[in-house]
């Protein structure tokens, strides 16, 4: 069975199908936008093609959010689709957490908080390490660290099966000479935009029409906390955090009360 697409018809095959999502156009506002359920048979497929060709917008638990390829062009596809602000940087939605870890730099993560073990306990925020050293900056680094974002279930499939699709792909100076192969993420909304990150998924849908997005990864597991996913930076002196989000109570009895450095 392919993939369903909400309000159409079924397909029989994939391709037919991704070839479609790959090359359509929404060249007027009424043209509709395709809804495919992420745990539709072929739904992971689909968006891991056409992550290669365009971002995809994905109904994640909590936030509407943008993947793209992890790549020098997934990045200017992504400043156009958004209309990026200068000064901003891009994260990751992490598939392999061991691939991960290991571009973090050496010494970099807390003694007593430093394998994956540790921190499978972070799913549902972005995890900020220092990939590089300081003067690096980039689409994807700040000051050398890069954030990604761990989910579970369906959503961290789709995420390992993009990373894998770009296993192989050429060096990026993106990276500053270690590529990384997880799909870019970031908020599905126009940069600088007053009304912050797209939780509804009228507003998605009208985004994907206004941008030429021509389909929507949704779920039927929608958090009842709304909002963009908190982000906490881990370093040898312990863990900060950069940005409240849902769920910050689970977080506080994840992590040891001796590295926390916030306030409740």
């Amino acid at each position: 069975m392919g993939v369903i697409v909400q309000g159409e018809r079924s397909f029989s095959t994939i391709n037919p199908l991704i070839m479609e999502a790959i090359h359509i156009t929404l060249p007027q506002k009424s043209r509709a936008v395709r809804l495919i359920d992420i745990t539709q048979p072929s739904a992971i497929a689909l968006a891991t093609a056409a992550v290669r060709h365009h971002p995809v917008l994905v109904q994640l638990p909590t936030v509407f959010a943008l993947l793209a390829a992890p790549t020098s062009e997934g990045a200017r596809q992504l400043d156009n689709c958004k209309m990026r602000l200068a000064g901003k940087n891009y994260g990751t939605a992490i598939g392999s957490l061991h691939k991960f870890l290991a571009q973090a730099q050496p010494a970099s993560l807390p003694a007593s908080f430093n394998t994956a073990r540790h921190f499978s306990n972070m799913e549902g925020a972005f995890i900020r390490l220092q990939f590089r050293q300081r003067h690096c900056q980039s689409q994807t680094l700040r000051n050398g660290t890069h954030q990604g974002l761990l989910l579970s279930g369906a959503f961290r499939e789709l995420f390992i099966s993009i990373e894998n699709a770009f296993e192989d792909y050429p060096s990026d100076d993106m990276w500053s000479g270690n590529n990384y192969g997880a799909p870019l993420c970031t908020s599905c909304n126009i940069s600088g935009d007053p009304g912050g990150s797209i939780v509804s998924l009228d507003k998605a849908m009208e985004f994907a029409r206004q941008r030429k997005i021509p389909f929507i990864i949704t779920t039927k597991n929608a958090a009842c906390e709304k909002g963009s996913y908190p982000i906490f930076g881990f370093s040898h002196e312990g863990v900060h955090l950069h940005r409240r989000g849902p769920g910050m109570e689970r977080f506080a009895g994840r992590i040891p009360a001796s590295l926390q450095r916030w306030q409740a």
